[in-house]
């Protein structure tokens, strides 16, 4: 039952808001050292890269780790909001990105695919909402594939939306923390 599921207290969101606030510092340190030494090479090889693209992509990086460190951290507050809620965003941008993509000259094998996943989305979100326990690991199925296919196609997104790999590799990143929010409230399904 969901009762039976304690919240953390204020003192272990502490712990897990310092927990994933040193990751991402430490990662974007990291980031920052390694792509100096990338973009040297690169300069070898290329030309030279300019500065301001040089500290485009940092701040990018840096979207990235943040948006899915503050996810991460809302996630071990309220999982069962988060995942919902990232699953939802996602059925509604594949309702739009379909309903666009049929609106252009495009095969109808892509709109038709994102409107029915979005709808399906829909369905599992609401019936999981409701405790069923079928539609909230289907749900976790569905938001784990999105997110590895989104991930080995964030180049393609990157540039259908024409943004950088850091930022189209925030979609995945957000369905990531989705499943495993998701996954974090099994227990309120387990009667079901």
């Amino acid at each position: 039952m969901a009762s039976d599921r304690t919240p953390p207290d204020s003192r272990q969101a502490m712990q897990i808001a310092g927990l994933v606030v040193t990751a991402c510092v430490i990662t974007n340190i990291a980031f920052y050292f390694l792509s100096s030494l990338y973009f040297e090479d690169r300069t070898a090889i290329y030309g030279a890269v300019t500065s301001g693209h040089i500290n485009d992509v940092r701040i990018t990086f840096a979207m990235f780790t943040g948006s899915i460190g503050l996810a991460s951290v809302i996630a071990a507050l309220k999982p069962m909001w988060v995942g919902h809620g990232i699953a939802s965003v996602a059925a509604l941008a594949a309702m739009a990105a379909g309903i666009g993509a049929a609106t252009r000259d495009m095969t109808p094998v892509l709109p038709v695919s994102l409107i029915v996943t979005s709808l399906i989305l829909a369905v599992l979100i609401w019936r999981s909402l409701a405790k069923a326990r079928g539609a909230w690991s289907f749900l976790i199925g569905i938001t784990s594939v999105l997110a590895a296919v989104l991930l080995f196609g964030a180049t393609k997104v990157r540039g259908v939306l024409g943004v950088g790999l850091w930022t189209a590799l925030i979609i995945p990143g957000l369905l990531a923390v989705a499943t495993v929010a998701l996954s974090m409230i099994r227990d309120d399904y387990r009667d079901a």
